[in-house]
């Protein structure tokens, strides 16, 4: 029979940060109130250390905990993926950016042409 329990920990060599520590880090760094935290999430704070000594915790606990310190643990913690992933803001902000870039290089070709016309 096959064990359901913790299949996360029989992993085939993946490397994943601590997410408990991860966001202890970021409650110590940040000088935040762990009481604050643990009320805007509507738990005692030592439910709250509780998730400080977890290996991992449920998506909805960190979108929880990301909404109450107002900070994108999801997108901190993709970071460490061995792989680029591109949101869709960055994928607009490269366009919105591409099309800066062809009107400065347009303004440059304009800019000359006017130093050019003004020397003779």
């Amino acid at each position: 029979m096959i064990s359901t329990s913790n299949k996360y920990r029989n992993g085939k060599g993946e490397h994943y940060p601590v997410i408990g520590n991860f966001i202890h880090y970021h409650i110590i760094h940040n000088k935040i109130k762990k009481a604050d935290v643990a009320r805007a999430l509507g738990i005692l704070p030592t439910g709250l250390n509780e998730y400080f000594k977890k290996e991992s915790l449920q998506f909805a606990i960190l979108w929880k905990l990301s909404m109450a310190m107002n900070y994108n643990f999801i997108a901190h913690l993709g970071e460490y993926l061995p792989y680029r992933f591109e949101t869709i803001r960055e994928k607009a902000l490269k366009e919105e950016l591409a099309e800066k870039d062809a009107i400065i290089q347009k303004m440059e070709i304009q800019l000359q042409t006017m130093r050019e016309l003004i020397k003779k």
